[in-house]
């Protein structure tokens, strides 16, 4: 179990950084080339650009566990699970085309702003079956035991993005077309190079109507979980918009990306495991076992996320410089900074907590501590912070949102953790 558990972490860890980190370089070099204006395009976009990714991961994962809970029908459910992921892109793309205009203008983008947006996101829309394939086929490479098949594919999607981000932004001058070209680009060579290896297990798809429940209800959790982030994303930025225009919401791009890391490690952390926790939630004598993975998750989560914090607090000054924030810009980065390394932490807890929750198939749990941040949290606390506080009240309510979802998550934790201590001797003796 050791040899096995530290070889899925480690490499869900770093497929999971490397597969995010994408999105960051388009805004190193964004900033670079484009300034305060072309950072707060893309963020404001990037709800948009996440619908596609989050449902691929959420499909990955979903049709993950179902491969793992049903062996027998292990070919020709993965020829099923690829081909609905690719009707839903195509469906999904031709729905986010026609709302892509209104939804911009819902997000708070005008002007120049909205005009990149767009220019960014009718390539990434276009190239939308990459997007899924690009996030959806390392996860389903991992259930079927090739992990480093798995994290080559997000090593080429990185590489590949950041020499043609390069090319294209830096020397081409392609603006945000350009960064959408190459995210598109890179998550298509991944999807291929992914592909080459999951074709040779695939044979004649066969639907039924528990493999498309089980696929599209099992998605929910780790869709919002993917998604939450969107969610905050979208009312941050009509704020700093509102409070601050585009230096603020360049400013909470550089944030958000820095927390797009946080989330993305701590959430590997926990969806690395997924299969083993998945698999040992179908025998009820290996609860126990889960719980040790779990507190190994957790300690671990922890340890990254404040490696972390030291290495952000420490080169903040190089994070403004490489953003190329303006003085406006950089000021509220540093206003905002020591409260989001605070909430960190918590989250380093509660996202290893929430996949682990789906994965032993508590998803009312899991899908409580998604849906309570973005909808009922997240607009409370900055309805009564912002007011007042205006943007400091967004810096401040994110780190109180973290610590409330902390609580909550450690209740769920204790009453897990007490079932197994008061039902234990039921369970571990066959």
């Amino acid at each position: 179990m050791n040899k096995k558990f530290v070889r899925y972490i480690s490499v869900a860890i770093i497929t999971s950084i490397l597969i995010n980190s994408y999105v960051i370089v388009d805004g190193m070099f964004i900033g670079q080339k484009i300034g305060d204006i072309g950072l707060s395009a893309i963020n404001i976009a990037w709800p948009i650009t996440a619908i596609l990714q989050s449902f691929g991961i959420a499909f990955g994962i979903s049709g993950g566990i179902y491969i793992t809970r049903n062996k027998r029908k292990n070919s020709s459910a993965k020829s099923a699970i690829l081909l609905m992921i690719l009707i839903f892109s195509i469906i999904a793309s031709a729905v986010l085309f026609l709302l892509e205009s209104p939804l911009l203008t819902l997000f708070g983008a005008s002007g120049k702003t909205k005009e990149l947006s767009i220019e960014y996101l009718n390539i990434i829309l276009l190239a939308s079956p990459f997007q899924l394939l690009g996030c959806a086929l390392p996860q389903l490479l991992k259930n079927s035991n090739k992990i480093r098949i798995a994290t080559f594919s997000s090593i080429i999607s990185i590489i590949v993005n950041f020499i043609l981000d390069y090319l294209f932004i830096i020397v081409l001058n392609m603006s945000l077309f350009g960064a959408a070209l190459a995210s598109s680009i890179s998550m298509l060579a991944a999807s291929l190079f992914s592909f080459g290896f999951y074709f040779k297990e695939l044979s004649k798809p066969k639907f039924n109507k528990n493999l498309v429940k089980e696929f599209f209800l099992g998605s929910s959790a780790p869709f919002i979980l993917n998604y939450s982030y969107a969610f905050i994303l979208i009312l941050t930025n009509a704020l700093c918009m509102k409070y601050g225009g585009n230096e603020a919401v360049a400013a909470y791009t550089l944030l958000s990306y820095i927390l797009y890391i946080v989330n993305a490690t701590a959430q590997a952390a926990g969806d690395g495991v997924q299969p083993l926790f998945s698999e040992n939630s179908t025998k009820i004598y290996k609860a126990r076992e889960n719980h040790k993975m779990l507190g190994l998750c957790l300690i671990i989560s922890l340890m990254l996320i404040a490696i972390l914090n030291v290495l952000f607090y420490t080169f903040r000054a190089n994070l403004k410089e490489l953003y190329n924030l303006s003085t406006t810009a950089a000021n509220y980065f540093d206003s905002a900074i020591r409260y989001y390394l605070f909430g960190f932490l918590a989250i380093s807890i509660t996202k290893v907590s929430c996949s682990y929750l789906y994965s032993i198939n508590a998803k009312i749990k899991a899908n409580i501590l998604t849906i309570i941040e973005p909808l009922v949290l997240t607009p409370i606390m900055f309805l009564i912070l912002c007011p007042s506080l205006k943007l400091d009240g967004l810096w401040i309510g994110f780190t109180i949102i973290q610590y409330i979802l902390l609580f909550i998550t450690l209740q769920f934790l204790y009453v897990d953790y007490k079932k197994e201590r008061t039902y234990g001797w039921l369970f571990y003796y066959r």
